[in-house]
């Protein structure tokens, strides 16, 4: 059963700068993309240009060096300058960085670029936190069960740390090389029980900022004529037009042949981001979805998870420095 909400009271245009100015309350106009110099990890640079577009903000290149240890590399009898090629590194980091931002440029996108040296997922988690940045906008293929429990990647890292929404990009879904990917006329909002206290408002905004419609796919642990009802009138306040569906039994599989039959489609789904041997053995919804994607799903963080890692992001920010 669909129920359908269309509001026609604003302008497009009211019902945009309204959004804009509440996607900017939730520093959306701020997003931090992490590259390894790799072109695959340049998958993503398409859809964090929207998002920057959409909120007349920027985004922030960033890459994260290895630490070096002091007695690496010595010989001896011969003196060690462990800064060496720690240097080397920046230089070439900050070279390649410099010809993305080159590139972004005639595209009307504004970015800049940072360099951190330590852990990757470590920097980007606190650089994320310290520095209000709204969005982390990865280009990863997140990996199965059993091979991020053995090898955990950069995403499984993040997903255990980020205070902060994630926008992940299949680089095998992605084309770098062919024509620029559509932007979104429908933004699909997974809704499972207790996880979208903090995506709702997220969702309406890039609908707004896009001027997409909204379709709300609600799982059946999470239905109740109550929360139809909420649901729905919390975009039609908005000004957008909103549609909700009711789940179905396999509720991944329905958010993802939703988003194949609506070309360019971005999935927004809030997670209580389960880590370790809880993430392995109960799954979650929005790594399923994220696994799958045929286009961007943005996953946000339950709001009490947010609260408790930007603290503990600041927190360790702090020790850091004091420490120094």
């Amino acid at each position: 059963m669909t129920q359908q909400i269309d509001t026609t009271s604003r302008t497009q245009e009211e019902i945009r700068r309204l959004a804009v100015g509440r996607g900017n309350s939730l520093n959306l106009n701020r997003v931090l993309v992490p590259l390894n110099g790799f072109r695959r990890s340049e998958q993503v640079l398409p859809f964090a240009s929207m998002m920057a577009d959409w909120f007349s903000g920027e985004i922030t290149l960033f890459h994260s060096l290895p630490p070096t240890h002091p007695a690496r590399g010595a010989r001896p009898g011969q003196v060690h300058y462990p800064d060496a090629p720690h240097d080397r590194g920046t230089s070439l980091a900050a070279a390649y960085l410099e010809e993305v931002v080159s590139r972004l440029g005639p595209h009307g996108v504004k970015s800049r670029w940072g360099i951190a040296t330590g852990n990757a997922a470590t920097m980007i988690a606190s650089r994320s936190a310290t520095s209000s940045f709204g969005v982390v906008a990865i280009a990863t293929t997140a990996r199965s069960r059993v091979h991020r429990f053995l090898s955990p990647g950069l995403l499984d890292h993040l997903w255990r740390t980020t205070s902060v929404p994630l926008l992940i990009v299949n680089p095998h879904h992605a084309t770098l090389n062919g024509e620029p990917p559509q932007g979104p006329s429908t933004i699909i909002v997974a809704c499972t029980q207790g996880s979208t206290d903090s995506a709702l408002p997220i969702a309406s905004a890039i609908a707004g900022a896009s001027k997409s419609t909204v379709k709300i796919i609600l799982a059946k642990e999470a239905s109740s004529g109550e929360s139809e009802d909420e649901l729905i009138n919390s975009f039609a306040a908005d000004g957008l037009e909103v549609e909700i569906e009711q789940g179905s039994k396999d509720f991944v599989s329905q958010v993802l042949d939703i988003q194949s039959q609506h070309p360019g489609s971005w999935v927004v789904a809030g997670s209580k981001m389960r880590s370790g041997i809880r993430r392995t053995i109960f799954g979650s919804t929005a790594d399923m979805i994220a696994r799958e994607a045929v286009g961007p799903i943005l996953v946000v963080p339950d709001s009490d998870v947010m609260r408790k890692r930007a603290r503990s992001a600041h927190e360790a920010t702090r020790n850091l420095a004091t420490s120094i």
